[in-house]
Order: structure tokens, then C-alpha cells, then sequence
């Protein structure tokens, strides 16, 4: 057996509109398509038997999938995640520029949480570069331009 890669990743929202806006009109991720579930294949899958959500799903290319998940039931509680919690997972996003991507989410109000970075080593990271930035949610999402090389 093995894992061949990546097929989606999931990230819960408060208000699907505001994370579209984000993810799919500001970083330019295309948008597959959005709904609402709610029955017996999504009690199968989230063990939750009342569960009802909306959904986006966007094409981050290569097969791979960017899921919003907006959940109406159950509403559960929302833990603000803090900026340095070395506990706290991210979201990691490659772009194709950098620079122009920052400039037009800062046209937008979303500021880098530092100035991008650009990595050394090791080999597969040399020449990337690198930079943290919230979704609307506070989910922190690392911008990864590499280099030409890779």
C-alpha cells in the first residue's frame, strides 16, 4: 500500500461568502462548485447524524481540491487560533508571484504577518519564498512562491 498524494483539503468556515471572497476572488483559486449537504452520506462520513453544511470546493490543479466547509448543524464553537500557538496547523498555498499577490491582498486590508522569507536550505526548500497571511477565519495561510527551478 501506499499514499499517492494530496486529494482535498478541508477548512471549516464561519461564512462561506467571506471565505470565497478570500480564496477564490483574491487568490484566484477557480471555483468547481458550491452546494449544501445534509443526510445519511454525510452522518456516514462525519459520524454526525444531523450534520447539514455548505460547501465550496476550488481546483488547486493537479486533481487537487480546496474544501469550504460552512457547517448550519451542528454549530459548534469557534477557538480563535493564536498567532504563535506552535500547536496550530496551516494551510499552505504556492503561487505563481509573490510580490503581486501580497500587493493585492494589502489593497484589500489582509497584511503579511512578517515580510516574506526567502529559505536557504534544505535542497527541496532552497529558493522559496515564504510568507504568513490570515484567512478570513484567522486560518493561518503560508504563500509559497518557488523558485524557477523547481
Amino acid at each position: 500500500m501506499r499514499t499517492s498524494g494530496i486529494d482535498h483539503i478541508s477548512v471549516t468556515v464561519s461564512d462561506l461568502d467571506r471565505s470565497l471572497a478570500f480564496y477564490r476572488d483574491l487568490l484566484g483559486i477557480p471555483l468547481l462548485g458550491r452546494g449544501e449537504e445534509s443526510g445519511s452520506a454525510v452522518a456516514s462520513v462525519t459520524g454526525l447524524t444531523d450534520a447539514r453544511f455548505y460547501f465550496a470546493d476550488l481546483d488547486l490543479g493537479s486533481g487537487q481540491i480546496l474544501e469550504l466547509l460552512q457547517y448550519v448543524r451542528p454549530k459548534g464553537i469557534r477557538l480563535k487560533p493564536r498567532v504563535f500557538d506552535s500547536g496550530s496547523g496551516h494551510l499552505a498555498l504556492r503561487v505563481d508571484n509573490l510580490d503581486n499577490t501580497l500587493r493585492r491582498l494589502k489593497r484589500e486590508g489582509i497584511l503579511p504577518r512578517a515580510a516574506p522569507v526567502e529559505l536557504r536550505g534544505p535542497e527541496w526548500w532552497r529558493g522559496a519564498r515564504c510568507v504568513y497571511v490570515s484567512d478570513p477565519d484567522d486560518v493561518t495561510v503560508e504563500l509559497v512562491e518557488r523558485s524557477s527551478r523547481r
